[in-house]
């Protein structure tokens, strides 16, 4: 049997280079005989285009002639039109990809690219001229029964996913699922009597395929990752995968669920970055999902049997597979966390993973970590203080640039931006402070991150601005990773009509005692209060130095406290009355759930200019 060369000997013998020339560093400045970008062959850059996106395509096309017109030989600018108008079909009436190059004007494919963009900013913006569509809802998603309420949804692409639940307290705890095309307008999938609330709901319209976590509430027993198909079959359901860790029931504490990721030289059709949490250890995992056919001739291996219906499955460590097209699920990386890892904030790439970790309450740090893996080598690069102790994250995402950055915000109010590769914080600035993890959503907004953060009936848009190339100076230079208030949407004008319904929602079944929840909370944290003051009062005074450590460590930790049960008093007032439940965006969409269950749509795309709408009143 031949035994297979390795990789530097296929580059030296493809090459002609020499073994005993010294290696060079890539961040050395070009010197005689190195091969640039411009000599690699067509094909070559082409593919390398293909992976690159369009900011960093616009300034290579700026650096000589040949560039520019190798980029154009390629039709970069074409691809790119059709790529956008792939993941963002709602696009597809703004842009015509069938158009010769010749029509299109003096920029061609480009300046269709760059005006698109350039126009849906003008309208995301704060301004005088313009306000967004609003519609509340008159969706077509909007659709429930009289005895449900929307209580989470999930926007992608071509695809708009509600969760319906029980809208009042006296109705029963049953939830579905609604899958919408954005296209048609029209309900393509409905998954119904679910006995669990689906969380973390993730979803591939490319493969057909809808996870959500199932939570178990007896400590033995484990998680249960769910899978769908997005679309309508006869059979939509096609595999409960347990987490199960050194047999110990596991805990999901998030779902995020990407497309062709590669891992070393495999490409994966889709790939679920799922951390668990199990008996005060994490643990993070990486499961690939592919569609697949089971049965006794493809699975030779498993024991098969018939259940009373008369289906034919095979049992697994992780649960029972049934005979037919289903999915196949195979966990590609594993990573080990030293704390707890945080509910349900995480993000990967090909290159990075983040989520955020807190210390066990025994342990004296409990600083929230941010925990960053090399995806490369399945393993901890760097455990970075983001957050004081007892900050929930509340939103977080990777902005795939130079260098890599990391961009957090927290319960606290305060956004962060990391360096992954060389593991230090960039900025740290205030903003609004939210009020609930699912009230943060990030997005890509052609290469800038646009993040959204609820407050209680406001929805305040931020820009984030990255330096595309910085010098080695701006690398050190806080100031030039500046955020930015572009916009701030409200629900205020609208909740008037919705306090009848909240109050339906939250009165108690038949045969319970009305109770006021609000008054309960209050007397509630006036007790602890007076017990917090009390204590705080008859602290002595220290007269040794280790005592005055500990009681200075002690008014710390009191004063967290008050300010902990300052803000249990305003997210139980919020959580009573109405207010935004979750947020969800797209290029030129803002979609905000009350916790009413009440849809507002903010369309950009159909923005009218304010004096026409005040004539029109």
């Amino acid at each position: 049997m031949a035994r297979r060369i390795s990789f530097k000997q296929q580059l030296l013998c493809r090459t002609g280079m020499d073994p005993d020339e010294p290696i060079c560093n890539p961040q050395d400045p070009p010197g005689d005989g190195d091969t640039n970008i411009q000599q690699m062959p067509e094909d070559c850059l082409g593919l390398i285009l293909d992976l690159l996106d369009p900011v960093t395509v616009a300034t290579l096309e700026k650096t000589s002639r040949h560039m520019y017109s190798l980029i154009q030989t390629h039709q970069y600018w074409r691809r790119a039109l059709k790529k956008l108008v792939l993941k963002h079909p709602y696009l597809g009436h703004k842009i015509d990809t069938e158009t010769e190059e010749e029509d299109l004007g003096k920029e061609g494919c480009k300046g269709v690219y760059k005006s698109l963009a350039k126009e849906l900013n003008l309208f995301w913006k704060k301004n005088e001229k313009f306000k967004p569509l609003t519609l509340r809802n008159d969706q077509y998603f909007c659709e429930k029964d009289e005895r449900q309420k929307i209580v989470s949804m999930k926007v992608t692409g071509n695809y708009f996913i509600t969760v319906l639940g029980p809208r009042t307290r006296s109705d029963l705890a049953v939830y579905s699922l609604r899958v919408f095309d954005r296209n048609t307008k029209k309900k393509i999938n409905e998954i119904s009597n679910l006995i669990d609330k689906p969380e973390y709901l993730a979803f591939s319209p490319k493969y057909n395929i809808m996870v959500a976590k199932s939570h178990e509430t007896c400590p033995s027993m484990p998680d249960t990752l769910n899978i769908w198909t997005l679309e309508f079959q006869s059979d939509p359901f096609l595999r409960a995968y347990h987490l199960k860790s050194s047999g110990l029931g596991a805990r999901c504490t998030a779902l995020v669920l990407k497309e062709d990721i590669f891992f070393g030289s495999l490409k994966k059709d889709c790939v679920v970055m799922c951390p668990t949490r199990y008996n005060n250890k994490s643990v993070v995992r990486f499961l690939a999902l592919t569609r697949a056919s089971f049965c006794p001739d493809s699975f030779p291996a498993g024991a098969w049997k018939t259940d009373s219906a008369g289906d034919r499955f095979v049992k697994t460590n992780n649960g029972l597979i049934y005979e037919g097209h289903k999915v196949a699920v195979e966990e590609v990386g594993r990573v080990h966390i030293p704390h707890l890892v945080q509910l349900g904030v995480a993000d990967f790439t090909d290159k990075w993973a983040i989520l955020f970790s807190e210390a066990p309450k025994e342990l004296p740090d409990r600083n929230i970590h941010l925990i960053v893996i090399d995806m490369a080598n399945m393993s901890i690069r760097h455990i970075l203080k983001a957050y004081e102790p007892r900050i929930a994250v509340y939103g977080a995402s990777l902005h795939t640039q130079e260098p890599d950055v990391a961009v957090a915000v927290g319960k606290d109010g305060y956004l962060k931006v990391f360096d992954l590769d060389t593991g230090r914080e960039l900025t740290n600035q205030r903003v609004p402070k939210p009020m609930a993890r699912t009230n943060t959503t990030i997005i890509d907004f052609f290469g800038t991150t646009r993040f959204m953060l609820g407050s209680i009936t406001d929805i305040h848009v931020f820009d984030l601005q990255f330096p595309l190339y910085p010098s080695p100076e701006a690398k050190l230079d806080r100031i030039e990773r500046r955020r930015e208030h572009i916009r701030t949407v409200s629900i205020y004008g609208e909740v008037w009509d919705m306090v009848e319904e909240r109050a339906l929602q939250l009165a108690p079944p038949p045969g319970v005692h009305a109770l006021d929840p609000l008054m309960q909370l209050q007397q509630n944290l006036a007790a602890l209060n007076q017990v917090n003051q009390a204590i705080e009062a008859n602290i002595v005074r220290p007269e040794l130095p280790e005592e005055a450590d500990r009681v200075e460590q002690l008014m710390v930790e009191f004063r967290a406290v008050q300010q902990r049960i300052h803000d249990l008093n305003q997210e139980m007032e919020a959580r009573i009355s109405v207010a935004i439940e979750a947020v969800a965006a797209d290029l030129s969409h803002i979609f905000v759930l009350t916790n009413t269950g009440d849809i507002m749509t903010f369309d950009f795309c159909e923005s009218s200019p304010i004096d026409e709408s005040i004539g029109e009143d």
